[in-house]
This record gives C-alpha cells, structure tokens and sequence, in this order.
C-alpha cells in the first residue's frame, strides 16, 4: 500500500511510495511492466496483463483513487457498473493470480535485480521496489538491469521467446548439485549437462514445439459423445484458439527456454500443428506435452513407455508390461491426486536427430516433467535408477508429481532406462 513509508526490505531493495518516484523512475517500471507482460508467465493469457497493466498504469499516473474492486471490474472486465462484486469475484481471481505469477517471475534467476511491481494481500495497487542504490541514482539500475538481460531486446526482434535460466536458487540448490557430483561417479559433469549435452552440441537450433488451445480441441474433438468442454471451446474462434497455451505447458516451455538461454542455445518456439516432418530433421527438437502434440504420441510410440488411450482412459503404456496399468490418468482433474508424466531423450530413427520429450498424462504432469529436465536433483534419481554413459545413450523415465490444488508437486522418478 502506498501510504506506507519508503522503508528498506532487507534484501537491498526498497519500496518507493508512489509519489516520490521521479520521472526517470517511472519511465523504469514502464520498462519492467512492459518486460513481464512479454514473459510467457503473462504472454498466454488475456484477464492478467490487463488487470497489471491497468493497475501499474494508474499508480504510475498517481491515480490510486480509482483503483478499486467495482472500478477495475467495469473498466478492464466490462462488467456492468452495478455489478454485484460479491457473486461475480473475476477481480479478486485475477489479483491472486496476478500477484503469484508475478511470485514465480522473480524467482528466475536475473530477475532478481529487476524492479519489482508487487502487491499486497487485499490490495490492487502496486507496490514499486528498486534495488537499494536505485533509490538515489536510476542511472544505475539502467546499467544493471542492461547486463542482466542483454538478450531481450534481439528476443523482440527476432519475435522468438528468449527465457532466463529457471533454476531454484539457495542453499537447496547447492545441496543438490553437491550430491550429483558424486552420483555422477567423477565424471565432472551434472545430471543436467549430460541430459542436455547432445542438443547443446548440435549446430542447429532447437526446434520446441508446444501445443496450443486449437489442438487440444481438435483432439478433445474426435470422443463422441461430444464433452461440454468441446462444446464451450467451438464457440470460440480458431484464431483465439491457437493464440492460447495451457498455463502446464507454458511452464515447461519457460523451464526449458530458460535452460537453453543459459546455455546460449539458440532455439525457436514453434505450435506443434505448425511443425512438419522435415522441421523435425533440422535439428533436436523438444516435444512439450503428451495427448495434444502428434509428434510426442507418434514419435514416441515406439519406446517401452508411452501414452496411450484405452476407451475414455489416458495412460502410460509399458511395453514390457502390458496388462499392467499402474500409470493411469485418475477419476478427474479435481479429484486426482497425482498425474504422471514421460521424459526422454533418444536419437529418433524417423528424424535422425535428437529428440527431447517432456509430457504428462495431464498439464501437471507436463508441468513437473518440464522442470525436472533442467533439475539435477531430479534427474540424478533418474541416474541412480538407470547408470551408464548419459552422454550418448539414449534414456526415458516415467515420473509422477502429487497435484495440490492447482498446482504440481515435485516430480518423482519411479523407473527408467537407457541404451
């Protein structure tokens, strides 16, 4: 809220009440606001980057009297101006949803050191933060935050998604990285850098292909009797549907752009649909989800695990083992208590290049399997289970995360293979 005074944060950041801010500030949070609406985290979705941007825009213009439940309601949601807040809550929803994906924005690394836009609990105006030293002098947050993300402004240009490392850092990832040293048997490399070793060395880009909305209404589309969610989403038109993502996949693919952006890879982000054969055969490729991405379902089915449908089922089929179904998808999303999910990485006799495949039964499944594959924690169970040389065999595991509400846990490795 802004009528606290400016006070330091003990994290060498401090929270500027919003009239002091100076020109060359608020010219700064444009450029912050403008940085996280661009972000895959907001990029996907319409209702949070206009309730930010409206918000952000009024404190800014230092209009914080208008920014109120009913007003924002009527202004950005086009609700009627006598709208009852209490059964109709969309701003409410969106302000708690607005304020955790501005959580998990932060908590990349190299953003850290960015202006932070944040918002109390109950509140819908924003709180302004700037590194300690910004407070004085903007000049220096400029330089700072021009080192830290020298990439973005090619990423505009180019209109390919440029992502930052989405690595956990503190003393967990320490811990962690210590303990795959010596999994790794000497070898000097984390389970990560031998996962990822084969696609990082090519010399062509690597090609991710996600899912969009279209897809998984095409495919939702071929059960018969019709479900209500085909009915809801024939309504809308295919160009809305294909500018939409699910919030599971998105992550992933945030987890793994921002691998390959550490690692300066090159990459492009492509629709699934979009995506033909001979695209595949440019270079390695990453396959994000299961049910609603062809490729990952046909280049994938030849392996001793991989997705299938039996009548209204989803499950994760083992070859090896094929009466068995321990890794089936549960009674509903609401009620499932767990997702599972597919992580490979094979040199495809198809393509004859490398292919990476994170997918789940479900979006939560695609979620954790995204970010197990950038986590050496996660992938050293994988190890463990599976030894030999990572760097050149071919390797898949199966994986399984509890879902909470909304939202996936860690995933868990339960079997793997390489050869």
């Amino acid at each position: 809220m802004y009528e606290k005074k400016n006070g330091n944060h003990g994290d060498g950041s401090v929270a500027v009440a919003q009239p002091s801010l100076s020109s060359a500030q608020k010219d700064l949070m444009r450029e912050q606001l403008a940085r996280i609406l661009a972000s895959p985290l907001f990029s996907h979705s319409k209702r949070f980057p206009e309730f930010l941007r409206y918000t952000v825009n009024r404190a800014l213009d230092e209009d914080t009297e208008s920014v109120k439940e009913r007003t924002i309601g009527v202004e950005v949601f086009g609700r009627d101006a006598n709208y009852d807040t209490s059964v109709d809550p969309v701003v409410r929803m969106t302000a708690v949803e607005v304020r955790k994906r501005l959580a998990q924005y932060y908590q990349i690394p190299n953003h850290e050191r960015e202006p932070r836009i944040e918002f109390e609990r109950g509140s819908y105006v924003p709180e302004f933060r700037f590194l300690e030293e910004a407070a004085t002098g903007v000049a220096t947050v400029a330089t700072e935050m021009a080192h830290a993300v020298p990439e973005r402004a090619a990423a505009t240009k180019t209109t390919r998604w440029t992502a930052n490392l989405w690595w956990i850092a503190g003393a967990c990832a320490i811990v962690i990285a210590a303990a795959c040293a010596l999994l790794m048997a000497g070898s000097g490399k984390g389970a990560v850098d031998l996962f990822w070793g084969p696609a990082v060395a090519s010399k062509s880009p690597v090609l991710i292909c996600i899912p969009d909305l279209e897809t998984i209404y095409e495919s939702a589309n071929t059960s018969e009797p019709q479900s209500e969610l085909v009915r809801e989403m024939a309504v809308l038109p295919v160009s809305f549907r294909k500018d939409k993502v699910s919030f599971g996949d998105s992550m992933a693919v945030s987890s793994v752009a921002g691998l390959l952006g550490a690692k300066s890879k090159e990459f492009h982000v492509r629709h699934s649909e979009d995506v033909g054969l001979d695209d595949l055969r440019d270079g390695p490729v990453v396959l994000i989800g299961a049910f609603t991405n062809q490729w990952a379902l046909q280049l994938g089915s030849s392996l001793r695990w991989s997705f299938v449908t039996e009548g209204e089922q989803h499950l994760i089929k083992d070859a090896m083992n094929p009466s068995a179904q321990q890794w089936v998808e549960g009674p509903g999303i609401a009620a499932a208590p767990e997702d599972y999910g597919l992580i490979s990485r094979v040199l495809d006799p198809t393509t004859g290049r490398i292919v990476i495949t994170a997918a789940g039964i479900r979006h939560f499944g695609t979620q954790a399997a995204g970010e197990c594959i950038v986590d050496d924690g996660c992938l050293a169970q994988a190890e463990k289970l599976a030894p030999g040389d990572w760097n050149k065999a071919n390797i898949q595991m199966v994986i399984e995360t509890t879902v909470i509400g909304d939202n996936p846990g860690k995933a868990r490795v339960l079997a793997a293979r390489i050869w």
